[in-house]
């Protein structure tokens, strides 16, 4: 899988989701500065994924886990 670590939002959104499209936008109406790792081979499903892609940015592996009981409480 080829890694494409990018500064700020893409240049063109192509065909990538509405709610990432609005992510982006947000981050750039705020000023704030990030980065992006591009990875279009793969979509990041498991934490072999993950941790190529967050060696690439420098960043610690987090895993989260939501429980709840048979009543959702």
């Amino acid at each position: 899988m080829e890694l494409i670590l990018e500064k700020g939002s893409p240049e063109s959104f192509g065909d990538r989701p509405e709610k990432e499209q609005r992510c982006y936008r947000l981050l750039d109406e705020l000023g704030l500065e990030y980065w992006r790792c591009d990875h279009p081979e793969a979509n990041a499903n498991t934490m072999e994924d993950c941790l190529e892609i967050d060696s690439i940015l420098n960043a610690a592996v987090c895993k989260n886990l939501f429980l709840c009981n048979r009543q959702k409480t």
